[in-house]
């Protein structure tokens, strides 16, 4: 691990709650004022699931459906519960932790209940949280005593959720990451995974709910979850990094993915139905187009009694695209369901030319979603009946936007769908849609649709803002001919010459989509003027594989030419639109090494830049980044232990040349983060702010990670990067 930098030796004001801010002047109290409207807007809802209904000794009790949301009073987001009845308005939060005792929900799954402590307590979740943004999440446990055979002590170590009515228990107590928490279709098992055998593998293991047999009774003594290990260290020289898929509905077998990057995730199936996990053996797709090693699977079992060995699966390995195929694991045959350009030799029951996500399996039917250049459109597919094996679009009567959906399936309400919608109208609003397959419809092509109305939850509903801009899709040209697309927003419909931001995503293996924007978004166009891009360089996801490896380790600054080809293009294709000589910059994590690097390269063409956790040395971030992530970076940004790689690396690096950065510098960052370390961007703001003439400032943000959640911390922020583009792009 590369030596820290200190930071001790600066001199920090302290102007909100959990920020240290160097050489940034006070921010106007009317910009405050002026996000507050914008910044309740960007407070969406998120959906964890639907309840599972639970029966008591005087009857059924319905379940409602879990959501995610950050209330005006309230540092970070908390869990609520709606009912599933648009009719019932009720939204009732369910948890009121603080900073402290809770940060950063990444799950919380519902189950049907569990008997860890010799009693059945019905209901409720099982929650990943961790605790000061170092995302060493932990695993809870969630219920509601009005659900179980008896009501527990306090327990040692339990969370104050006062005055909520649920109860929070802590299952793990280390410092290890424990996620991807699945329960089984028949709620007697559990699997997660963690990197707890030496905090470098992640590694999946099994836990069962009912009929557990801990030994622990109802008293005040701490809980530690009892647990399998289901995939045993290989030690093939490789960090190993395991993502549990699904578990069989006969709970005999689970799949496993491997996860050796983001271009290669293999299938495996192992047989959990001994007393002991057997051994994790290797599926190979028959017929595969593509080469092994370039191919990914995600997979979701039936839960169809008579195929429950059946499998869905989303996979790239039979061309560009991730398509739905079906795969039986014991005659090892698969039907291609989306897959494009197979030819008119193969059967495919309904190519579909663009990247499939978000696949979920019911007994009825299974749903899925295509990304059509950053707008999603949703498809059912019956498994029974008259339109059995179509694949049927689902037309909803809205403006269009990305679909995230969860359904009611475990409850017996296969058909019925919450969708959690972003639009540029909104983001994050929930509605109910009940589909009746029917009223199908013929479209051209010979396509088959349903058209859906959506009935809202009024509670679950995200405030709008006085004008939303929509978007424009638009290409341009990189230096090697390559078609770059983007999100463009104009303040005025493209009436008169504005200045304009490029804001670039993380990852890289993201995407701006019709919901990706800043938080900032509204305001700048709304009250500043100014234009907004966000372009999907190279490297960037759901335009296939071949184009999201054109970044890769010595094609890293190809993705950083893009944006400067972007920055002729406002200067010649947007002239009548765009003002070429008011540009900045803005992006956080891989969006933010971006910025340092633009900068680097194209001050001259540019007014100044944002870089929010950005990387700013390839070298010290592989290094200091957390072992769990650090084998996957390395197949995109290269192996830092090669001498060759090193020294490109170290060439490329934006701190060994940041004396090139030659006009204003804005940084944030989180003080926790374990992705990026804190230590690159005060390295940065060293190098810029502290020579002469140089012209940076710094924001570091207390229990803060790989982005920020608080409330103290967002506001800030916002605000202080809403001043510091008046002052540097507008002045």
């Amino acid at each position: 691990m590369a030596a820290p930098v200190d930071y001790g030796d600066l001199e920090f004001t302290r102007p909100a709650s959990q920020i240290k801010a160097v050489n940034v002047p006070d921010i106007p109290e009317e910009i405050f004022t002026g996000m507050r409207e914008y910044e309740d807007a960007a407070r969406g809802f998120g959906i964890y699931g639907f309840e599972r209904s639970t029966k008591t000794a005087t009857g059924e009790v319905p379940g409602g459906i879990f959501l995610s949301h950050r209330p005006k009073d309230a540092q970070v987001s908390q869990v609520y519960r709606i009912s599933t009845d648009p009719a019932n308005i009720k939204l009732e939060r369910l948890t009121y932790f603080d900073i402290g005792t809770g940060r950063t929900i990444s799950s919380f799954t519902p189950i049907l209940g569990e008997d860890w402590r010799g009693v059945y307590k019905s209901g409720g979740a099982i929650m990943s949280m961790d605790l000061d943004g170092n995302e060493h999440f932990q695993l809870w446990r969630y219920w509601e005593e009005a659900l179980c055979q008896q009501v527990l002590p306090k327990i040692d170590g339990e969370l104050d959720n006062a005055p909520g009515k649920g109860r929070i228990e802590r299952l793990t107590h280390d410092d290890f990451r424990y996620s991807s928490v699945m329960i089984s279709p028949s709620n007697k098992l559990m699997a997660f995974v963690s990197n707890k055998e030496n905090s470098t593998d992640t590694l999946v293991y099994l836990a069962t709910l009912i009929g557990s047999n801990t030994g622990a009774v109802c008293n005040s003594t701490p809980f530690a979850l009892p647990s399998k290990l289901v995939t045993p260290l290989i030690r093939d020289g490789k960090t190993e990094r395991w993502v549990a898929e699904s578990i069989s509905l006969d709970d005999k077998f689970l799949l496993l993915t491997r996860v050796y990057g983001n271009t290669y995730r293999p299938l495996f199936v192992v047989d959990i139905s001994g007393p002991e996990p057997g051994k994790v053996e290797r599926i190979f797709l028959p017929g595969a187009t593509e080469l092994d090693e370039a191919t990914t699977v995600s997979a979701n079992f039936s839960l169809d009694p008579a195929k429950p060995h059946l499998a869905y699966l989303i996979t790239d390995a039979y061309g560009d695209f991730d398509s739905v195929i079906s795969y039986d694991i014991h005659q090892r045959t698969i039907t291609h369901i989306t897959t494009p350009n197979l030819g008119p030799s193969v059967h495919v029951l309904r190519p579909i030319s663009w990247e499939v996500r978000g696949l979920r399996v019911t007994d009825a039917c299974i749903y899925f979603t295509a990304n059509t250049e950053g707008w999603s459109v949703l498809y059912v597919m019956p498994l029974t009946g008259p339109h059995k094996d179509t694949v049927i679009d689902v037309r909803l009567d809205w403006e269009g936007g990305w679909i995230a959906f969860t359904h009611n399936g475990r409850n017996g309400r296969p058909h019925e769908l919450a969708l959690c919608l972003s639009s540029y109208r909104s983001r994050g609003f929930v509605q109910r849609a009940v589909l009746d397959l029917q009223t199908l419809q013929h479209a051209a092509g010979g396509k088959v649709c349903v058209n859906v109305r959506m009935t809202p939850y009024v509670q679950a509903a995200v405030p709008g803002v006085k004008k939303a801009v929509a978007p424009k899709l638009i290409k341009f040209k990189s230096f090697d001919g390559l078609e770059v697309p983007a999100m463009y927003y104009h303040p005025n419909d493209r009436k008169s010459k504005a200045p304009v931001i490029i804001g670039i995503h993380g990852g890289p293996e993201s995407q701006a989509t019709v919901q990706y924007r800043t938080a900032t978004h509204g305001y700048l166009l709304n009250e500043l003027g100014i234009a907004v891009i966000y372009p999907n360089v190279r490297g960037s996801s759901g335009y296939g594989k071949k184009y999201m490896a054109a970044d890769d380790v010595e094609k890293r600054e190809d993705s950083v030419k893009d944006i400067n080809a972007l920055i002729d293009y406002i200067a010649s294709g947007l002239s009548e639109e765009l003002n070429a000589s008011r540009i900045a910059v803005m992006g956080g994590s891989y969006g933010g090494y971006m910025v340092f690097a633009t900068l680097t390269h194209y001050s001259s063409k540019l007014k100044c830049g944002v870089a929010n956790f950005g990387i700013g040395n390839w070298v010290t971030f592989l290094e200091n980044t957390a072992p769990v992530r650090r084998a996957n970076r390395r197949l995109e940004y290269g192996d830092e232990s090669n001498p060759t790689i090193r020294a490109f690396l170290e060439h490329i690096s934006p701190l060994n040349n940041a004396d090139k950065i030659t006009i204003p510098l804005f940084i944030t960052h989180g003080e926790t983060d374990t992705r990026v370390t804190v230590h690159e961007a005060v390295s940065m703001y060293k190098i810029v702010g502290e020579r002469p003439g140089g012209q940076a400032q710094l924001v570091i943000c207390e229990k803060e990670g790989h982005g920020y959640k608080q409330k103290s911390v967002i506001e800030y922020v916002n605000a202080a990067t809403i001043d510091y583009l008046k002052r540097f792009l507008l002045s």
